[in-house]
Parts: structure tokens; sequence; C-alpha cells
């Protein structure tokens, strides 16, 4: 199942990002895969840390501007109290489907079913 979207109206960060949320392909980058989910990671270790009081942060180190400024701005209006019109304005900018109202098994999720099987 290989993804479309109206790119020309989208940064290449966006395109990384829905390509993530979406379920990347097997011909796509890795290390964007590998990347999205240490954002994902580096956000959750610092909710833990703030909750907990204790001085530990990973998301600043990521966003700075040697690392990956641009994907983790994204990812934190993605998580934002904006975070629904933000996603809602980024799919219709890629003329996709709000995934999260069709009952879609995610590819990876998939991929697990599958291996789990043989």
């Amino acid at each position: 199942m290989s993804i479309q979207f109206h790119s020309k109206n989208l940064s290449p960060v966006e395109i990384s990002f829905l390509k993530w949320q979406y379920g990347f392909e097997e011909e796509d980058d890795p290390f964007e895969r590998s990347l999205w989910h240490t954002i994902l990671h580096a956000w959750e270790a610092d909710r833990q840390a703030f909750m907990s009081n204790s001085p530990g942060r990973h998301l600043p180190r990521l966003g700075s501007d040697a690392a990956y400024p641009e994907q983790v701005a994204l990812y934190v209006r993605f998580k934002s109290d904006q975070g629904e019109s933000f996603w809602n304005d980024l799919i219709k900018r890629a003329g996709l489907a709000d995934r999260r109202r069709d009952n879609v098994v995610p590819i990876a999720e998939r991929r697990r079913r599958t291996g789990s099987r043989g």
C-alpha cells in the first residue's frame, strides 16, 4: 500500500512526519523512521521526568540547531494544545483522509501480526 499525498504543499519535514504517521514503506529511509521514534521516546521520557520533577530533558538536545530543530518543532506542535488543528491542516494540505476515523491497521502492526503467525 503506497501512501499518495500532495507533496507540493508540504515541507520535507512534514512529508517525513506523515510517512511516519501513516506507515513507512520498505524503500523509505530507515534513518527517518528511527528519528521520529527517537523524538517520540524523548517526548515521553521528558514527560515522565517532568511529572517526577527530574531535571533530565532530551527534547532540547534533539531540537538544538546542531541536531533536528525542524522535526522536534513539528512534533511539539503536533503534541501541543493546538495539535488537533495542526494535524487537520497538515492532512488537508496533503490531500489525505484522517486515518484516525478509518478502521485501518497500520503497516507496522500488520507486519507484527504476519510475523507472529509464522
